[in-house]
């Protein structure tokens, strides 16, 4: 499985990793891991590119949807490579995420 979620209510987090190519292939998996948890302002939320070693501009699109859905908190991208943080820098991404 290329996408999987970590959720602990608990602690009010929500991890999605990644794995391999983050493309439109996975739309419907990276969607999944995150549309029935509900928005909460003290809900952290984050997506794992530690094993992510490509992303196209589809998958800045679901980025972008996953923000929509989290209107409340900003979004933590994590572990990403130096190919990834490049692509993150030239749309300017870190304006609406934290990037490390």
């Amino acid at each position: 499985m290329s996408v999987t979620q970590q959720l602990n209510s608990s602690n009010n987090t929500l991890v999605i990793t990644i794995n391999g190519e983050f493309n439109f292939a996975i739309n419907k998996e990276f969607r999944n891991a995150y549309k029935d948890v509900e928005p909460n302002k003290n809900f952290t939320v984050s997506v794992d590119l530690t094993h992510t070693d490509y992303m196209d501009s589809a998958a800045l699109g679901m980025l972008l949807l996953l923000d929509e859905h989290f209107k409340e908190q900003r979004i933590n991208l994590i572990n990403c490579s130096e190919y990834i943080k490049k692509a993150l820098d030239v749309v300017k991404f870190e304006q609406k995420f934290i990037i490390t």
